[in-house]
């Protein structure tokens, strides 16, 4: 199997084509539950690279047929563990986001399953869910209590997704108040979806999905705005800001996450879908200015399904690469986020 050079996908490896749904990113292969290994130019891939969640949701050639395959190639030699350990995802969506696809409970096994010590679910908080609001949209994050804070042994954290919405650096549902409850009694006095929606959330992370008010902004505008959203008392993590392709003072916003306590995110989502190829580079570029001026991160695997969450091969895979130093990964264990949380945000509620 020869590697394409310009590709992210062994589009002319046969397991591939067999619809395996074997990955290769940045020359590196990818099954289930493993890490990443590099791959050689000429190298094949084995036979036990299963179906990988990523690309087939399960579609896989035959036992038979992959007993023949392994026969004929060789088996690569395991990639060394790295020397980290990741034991929280911080960033995944459940039903509520409307296109994700599982339960909370379906992700929270997940996470067990993967050996996650703590699980924060930040569905979509954003104007991508519904066209008009209500309060009765929005009585998923009014009812937060209701979580259990442990859950098939996985510590379980309350969040958001928030979207930043213009370039003052405000946060969706800012400008929007309900004068009825979501019972339909009537409230003294108007209420803030914003301030309802962050009230039992114990973080939240703060992302850029929709551009367009950023069209024909200047660099400083970008960091005005993510300077600004760093200001709010609920932001914990920066989302996914390697893939918005949105130019800013990197320095400037690194800086001053690392002084305010805050984290930056690296999202395995931003790593591994094709579609996203292009942002691997701006992503990396974060993650070793981050090394070097010393900003703690988080790792998200930003799973839509619950077959992707405590996933982040391809997060190790880049922070191997730049050395990034095991002390500041937030998610490293679950007492370390924990304590991250409580000493920005403060102490979360039973």
């Amino acid at each position: 199997m020869s590697s394409r050079t310009s590709g992210n996908t062994c589009g002319d490896c046969v397991f591939f084509g067999r619809r395996t749904g074997i990955v290769r990113t940045r020359n590196v292969c990818e099954r289930p539950g493993s890490k990443c290994r590099a791959v050689g130019r000429d190298e094949h891939a084995c036979g036990s690279y299963q179906a990988s969640p990523r690309t087939s949701f399960g579609l896989g050639i035959s036992r038979a047929s992959r007993a023949v395959t392994a026969a004929k190639a060789p088996v690569p030699q395991p990639r060394p563990a790295p020397g980290r350990q990741i034991l929280c995802d911080t960033h995944c969506h459940t039903l509520f986001s409307r296109h994700a696809y599982s339960t909370l409970e379906e992700d929270v096994r997940a996470a067990a399953a993967q050996g996650m010590e703590l699980l924060g679910i930040t569905d979509h908080y954003s104007s991508m869910l519904y066209a008009r609001q209500s309060v009765q949209d929005w009585q998923y994050f009014l009812n937060l209590w209701a979580w259990p804070r442990r859950w098939h042994g996985v510590r379980l954290l309350r969040g958001c997704e928030a979207d930043i919405v213009d370039l003052d650096g405000n946060i969706f549902g800012h400008d929007i108040f309900f004068d009825e409850s979501m019972t339909g009694g009537r409230f003294s006095r108007p209420h803030n979806l914003k301030r309802m929606a962050f009230a039992q959330c114990d973080y939240v992370i703060a992302s850029v999905h929709g551009k367009e008010f950023a069209h024909g902004a200047s660099r400083n505008q970008i960091t005005r705005m993510y300077l600004r959203v760093l200001e709010d008392p609920k932001v914990l993590i920066l989302g996914h800001i390697g893939r918005t392709g949105l130019d800013f003072d990197m320095d400037a916003v690194l800086g001053a996450a690392k002084e305010r306590g805050k984290l930056i995110e690296v999202n395995e989502s931003s790593l591994i879908a094709q579609k996203r190829a292009g942002s691997y580079e701006r992503c990396r570029q974060v993650v070793s200015r981050c090394a070097e001026l010393g900003v703690s991160v988080s790792v998200g695997s930003d799973a839509h399904v619950s077959s992707l969450v405590g996933h982040h091969e391809a997060v190790d895979a880049l922070l191997d690469e730049v050395h990034f130093p095991q002390e500041l990964v937030a998610c490293r264990d679950a007492a370390t986020f924990a304590g991250v949380v409580e000493s920005v945000i403060g102490p979360m509620a039973e």
